[in-house]
């Protein structure tokens, strides 16, 4: 702890002449974390397909296990890409929490290493959010569709 500053953050922070603020903040950055978010559900199918495919057992007693591995992942995952942006790792525990984990999801998707701090979305971020928007309307628009078609 900072004699001078006793609410400062525990996490090593240091100066880094490549990161936009000047700062690097650790953890992982957005393609880390899409490719382990999206890795670790296309594992995830894979063995279930596998496992129920060679076993007798059924799917829910397939699925529970690795549903329960998978979650435990996605909590780390989220949990260094929090520290990255300048919040608290303890939001990666919200992704257990219905519509909250979406909100921590689109965090981790869109915001830049240092959001906390510069409170700036980059270039990058703004795409980003704007295709997971378009992503969004489009699901919700089949629901309507199917909906109302029935």
């Amino acid at each position: 702890m900072n004699e001078q500053n006793p609410y400062q953050t525990t996490i090593e922070i240091s100066e880094d002449s490549y990161a936009a603020g000047g700062m690097r903040y650790g953890g992982i950055g957005r393609l880390a974390f899409a490719l382990g978010y999206f890795g670790i559900t296309a594992v995830q199918w894979i063995l279930a397909e596998v496992a129920y495919s060679v076993s007798n057992a059924g799917m829910v007693s397939v699925e529970i296990p690795l549903a329960l591995i998978a979650g435990v992942a996605t909590i780390a995952l989220s949990w260094y890409r929090m520290i990255n942006q300048g919040s608290s790792g303890f939001w990666a525990f919200a992704t257990i929490i219905p519509l909250i984990n979406l909100f921590v999801f689109l965090r981790c998707m869109v915001c830049p290493e240092g959001y906390a701090d510069t409170k700036t979305l980059d270039t990058a971020g703004k795409v980003i959010g704007l295709v997971l928007f378009a992503m969004v309307l489009g699901v919700v628009g089949l629901i309507v569709t199917f909906a109302f078609s029935v």
